[in-house]
Formats: structure tokens, sequence, C-alpha cells
């Protein structure tokens, strides 16, 4: 099984919010980034609240890979 590495921590206030959320599968809650801009990033995978670790897909996982944590402003649930 592969690991995957932390990218980088949710801002404390958005990890709260993201802890309160459903386990989707391992201890990890799937979710969608709110940026600043107004972008949204589906599909993102976080682990034990706040640790950012994957998105599912090529498209989202590239732009995870540019976000600056403080641009992102809120997370919501996937269904």
């Amino acid at each position: 099984m592969k690991q995957w590495g932390v990218k980088f921590d949710l801002p404390e206030h958005l990890a709260e919010k993201a802890a309160s959320f459903p386990e989707s599968s391992y201890g990890a809650t799937m979710l969608t980034l709110v940026l600043r801009d107004e972008t949204h990033v589906p599909h993102v995978h976080v682990a034990l609240g706040s640790n950012i670790i994957k998105a599912t897909g090529a498209e989202e996982e590239s732009l995870l890979s540019t976000i600056n944590p403080a641009d992102i402003v809120d997370v919501v649930r996937e269904p």
C-alpha cells in the first residue's frame, strides 16, 4: 500500500471544521477546499482533521501542489 506524505496543514479554524466531517476512508476525510479567489478544489483527502495528503484526479492534484494554505478560506463537506 502506498503511503501518502503530508503536503501541508489546514489553518487551525478550518482543521476544526474538517474534523467534524465524517470519515470517508481509513482515518481520512474527503472535502472541497474553497480558495480566496473562489476557486474550489474538490476531492481533497485530509488526515487527522488537518493534514492535506492528496487530491483525487490529476487536475486537482496539480492545483493542490500550487496552493498557499493562507489562501484557503473554507472547507466544504462532500456528499
